[in-house]
């Protein structure tokens, strides 16, 4: 029964921890995408919002430099999410082999009285 509890209160653990880094998973990317969008308003600005002038160089794109700590917490949290889910799943399949292991302990249990009831009847 002990490790049941243990098995259930890791399940518990692990989903928790993916809800959490999937959640910072989502501010990342929408801060990386707010940096983006305020990047081309920014190059619009300096145009003088004209579409037509709008050419990005390719000295330009270094100026994104500013969102790589948001890409680099990006993939670490991607890295953590797939951690926890991994281990969330190798508990779920620890569950589950428990529950076949103690349902057929149960149905041999049940099969061994079984034939000692009928033996004492005969």
């Amino acid at each position: 029964m002990a490790k049941k509890n243990e098995i259930s209160k890791n399940t518990k653990f692990y989903k928790k921890e993916m809800m959490k880094w999937e959640s910072r998973i989502h501010i990342s990317l929408i801060l990386i995408i707010i940096g983006i969008v305020c990047f081309y308003l920014f190059h619009l600005k300096i145009d003088n919002w004209e579409f037509s002038k709008l050419s990005i160089r390719t000295y330009d794109f270094s100026k994104f430099s500013f969102l790589s700590p948001f890409i680099f917490y990006l993939t670490f949290s991607v890295r953590q999410f797939n951690h926890y889910k991994k281990q969330l799943d190798i508990y779920k399949l620890k569950a589950t082999d428990f529950e076949f292991i103690s349902q057929n302990k149960i149905l041999e249990r049940i099969d061994s009285e079984l034939n000692l009831k009928y033996k004492n009847v005969s």
